[in-house]
């Protein structure tokens, strides 16, 4: 069994609404990625080695899960929502077992070793 990450970052649901750039807490356990939202939904969830990765030239993730794509950044918007409690909760349940990951420039050296593919 692999080691636990976890972080929060925002995905961009809207390439032009900031309002819709939202904050996802984004963990690597047991060998399976997922996301969830404000609210503890899950956005996605997949084995990281069916997971692709890339990178665009201003520095967005986007990760291909099950078909879909998530586009993924570091910092929301002036107008995105702050983590919810219930996403600070989970983080803080999380990090007390897996290794925190401050930031998205970090997870792409944990997702190519967890076995995303990344491009």
């Amino acid at each position: 069994m692999g080691r636990s990450y976890a972080g929060i970052v925002y995905w961009r649901r809207s390439l032009w609404n900031g309002m819709r750039c939202v904050p996802v807490l984004l963990t690597l356990d047991e060998g399976r990625l997922r996301a969830r939202d404000r609210r503890g939904a899950e956005v996605f969830a997949a084995p990281a080695g069916q997971v692709e990765a890339r990178g665009t030239i201003v520095g967005t993730m986007l990760l291909t899960v099950g078909g879909h794509r998530y586009a993924l950044v570091g910092v929301g918007a002036t107008v995105s929502p702050a983590p919810s409690a219930e996403q600070r909760r989970r983080l803080a349940e999380y990090t007390a077992r897996a290794e925190p990951v401050p930031d998205l420039a970090s997870w792409w050296e944990v997702l190519a070793g967890a076995g995303v593919t990344v491009r």
